[in-house]
């Protein structure tokens, strides 16, 4: 083989696996300065447009296999999951397409993913066949969809809903953040010998930044009794109470009545609750996430530092999954004792690890410390100060609090 066939077929080689490079990399959200309908938007739902100051909602129905709608609409971590709501209602611009524009600020709200999540809401003609007179007649009855995403690009769905992400994101960490959801861990993959794994069973551990507060799953309510690691998972956290000395615990799930058929207080955490150190308060997922800069967020954090502040050490601090208000209130008492974001975020995390299906990602985390500090993370020069600066200023506790707080937490 003569010196210029070989040199062809190397640069043909190279082209080939060039090409073949580039077709594995993993899509990206893209910018169109004007809506073309393509094969990724009819998937994902979404494309940014107008240089990325827009997100336009796109809707094709055979994409997602509506036959005949009559209305869509878009509901998502944007706009509180509110349905059939006229305000985030698509215009249909021909047969293949219903579209809506929104300004992109007003869409970067996350969801669980740690990104802005939505679903389609489709109202649509429904045929069926019906026998008249002998006859059969084709009728049609109206039926609402919230179709789970289609898209199986990675990066752009997690538990059925479909996740928007902008050119800077990159899909790998939802894509990583999915496959945790897709299989819960059975009671055979932990070593309960093992005081790292027994802790990770019961999503128990010590809040960055103190020495004296723990946080982790409820001690005796039972969430996930599908799931072999329920009971013992109650039993541990029961244990680890125990065995860390507890001595007042933080309950912000609300005091729920004990189904004896399925759960038990264990005699140790009934000498606290009768000792009057178990301090009961009901607080919801959207007021730690999205309302946290309102009175009841600030006024409930208020509540937690007093009672503290009046009961004896060591403290935990739990809800239902240990996840989403344990995660928030703890992070917030962390912050006020000094941890760093990156500590904070870090430990956030660690929920995922527990294995009961539940997946959270720190930028939901980040989202209400923005909201409390009315600035982005990046623009904090000191969190600790900025966050005690937030509840001393409107009074939901004072400087002597504060200082009372950490002395406690931090003894």
């Amino acid at each position: 083989m003569n010196v210029k066939k070989i040199a062809v077929i190397l640069a043909m080689a190279l082209c080939f696996s060039s090409l073949s490079a580039k077709s594995k990399e993993p899509y990206r959200a893209s910018v169109q300065q004007e809506l073309k309908a393509d094969k990724y938007n009819r998937q994902l739902g979404y494309q940014i447009i107008n240089g990325g100051e827009t997100v336009a909602f796109v809707f094709n129905p055979d994409t997602w296999k509506i036959k005949k709608p009559k209305r869509v609409f878009v509901e998502g971590s944007f706009n509180g999951w509110s349905k059939k709501n006229s305000n985030w209602e698509l215009a249909k611009l021909k047969d293949s397409l219903w579209v809506l524009e929104c300004p992109a600020d007003d869409i970067k709200i996350p969801g669980n993913s740690g990104f802005p999540e939505f679903k389609f809401m489709i109202i649509a003609d429904v045929e069926y066949i019906e026998t008249v007179c002998g006859k059969e007649l084709t009728r049609y009855k109206t039926q609402t969809f919230e179709p789970k995403a289609v898209s199986h690009i990675a990066g752009f769905q997690m538990d059925g809903n479909n996740l928007i992400l902008f050119p800077e994101d990159d899909p790998a960490e939802p894509a990583a953040n999915a496959a945790l959801l897709k299989k819960a861990k059975k009671l055979k993959e932990f070593n309960l010998e093992n005081p790292e794994e027994r802790a990770q069973l019961a999503n128990f551990r010590r809040v960055p930044g103190t020495t004296q507060l723990f946080r982790g799953y409820h001690p005796y309510k039972a969430s996930r009794l599908e799931l072999d690691t329920e009971k013992p998972r109650l039993a541990a956290v029961s244990q680890l109470i125990k065995e860390n000395g507890i001595q007042s615990i933080i309950t912000l799930s609300g005091d729920e009545t004990v189904d004896p058929s399925k759960e038990t207080i264990s005699v140790y955490i009934g000498d606290i609750r009768r000792k009057g150190n178990q301090f009961f308060t009901d607080t919801k997922y959207n007021t730690v996430y999205y309302q946290s800069s309102g009175r009841d967020f600030g006024n409930m954090i208020g509540d937690i530092v007093r009672f503290i502040n009046t009961h004896p050490a060591p403290y935990y601090v739990h809800c239902r999954l240990g996840s989403d208000r344990t995660g928030v209130v703890c992070a917030v008492l962390a912050a006020l004792c000094g941890a760093s974001w990156n500590d904070i975020a870090a430990d956030y995390q660690k929920t995922n690890e527990t294995g009961i299906q539940e997946v959270r990602d720190h930028r939901l985390l980040q989202y209400s410390f923005e909201q409390m500090l009315g600035k982005p993370l990046s623009e904090v020069q000191d969190l600790q100060q900025e966050m005690k600066q937030f509840f001393i200023e409107r009074r939901f506790f004072t400087k002597e609090d504060f200082d009372a707080l950490n002395q406690n937490l931090k003894k």
